[in-house]
């Protein structure tokens, strides 16, 4: 698929790998749909356009009311998920890019501490903080993917090492929370 950052300087711009984090969903059995709108270079690059313009794919609408934001540059994804064209999506942060987006439509983002996904192939970078999070509609889809996602990258020098168990201790910690939970509904 092509990798533009939504600019049109990178048309035709094909990797010729999965980026590690496509990698991961498919070994994981994730069907990848396709890439979606951002913010072109990820960071509102106009002084005429809303958050989630791209020369490259225009204004993307909040599907929740069209003439309002879909905020900062994962908008494309947060609005596909809202959307339901796909139970859960991919958005990169620097400040605030996973998380905006996410409120705005209604949806569970996780921006991850930086290194816990290795996202160094395959993602173009703003700055040296950037994270590759999940976007969903429920705490536990979100969850799940975080868990698909996690891992260190053999080209990311900052990515944590183990494995992570995400899922599990979401369920720990709701039980320990709410008593009556029951305690197979996570799984």
């Amino acid at each position: 698929m092509h990798t533009t950052a939504g600019s049109l300087v990178l048309v035709g711009l094909r990797p010729t790998a999965d980026a590690t984090v496509a990698a991961r969903l498919r070994e994981a059995g994730a069907v990848i749909l396709g890439k979606t709108n951002l913010s072109e270079w990820a960071g509102g690059m106009s002084l005429v356009h809303h958050a989630g313009w791209s020369a490259r794919g225009g204004q993307t609408g909040n599907p929740y009311k069209l003439d309002r934001s879909p905020n900062e540059s994962s908008s494309g994804t947060g609005a596909a998920v809202a959307a339901n064209l796909a139970v859960a999506g991919i958005g990169t942060e620097t400040n605030d890019s996973i998380l905006d987006p996410s409120s705005a439509n209604c949806l569970v983002g996780s921006k991850p501490t930086v290194g816990l996904v290795g996202a160094r192939r395959g993602h173009i970078r703003r700055a040296s903080q950037d994270s590759v999070g999940p976007m969903a509609r429920t705490v536990r889809d979100a969850t799940v993917m975080l868990g698909v996602l996690a891992g260190p990258d053999a080209r990311e020098f900052s990515a944590e090492r183990g494995a992570r168990h995400f899922t599990a201790r979401l369920q720990e910690s709701l039980a320990a929370r709410i008593p009556s939970l029951d305690r197979g509904r996570l799984r």
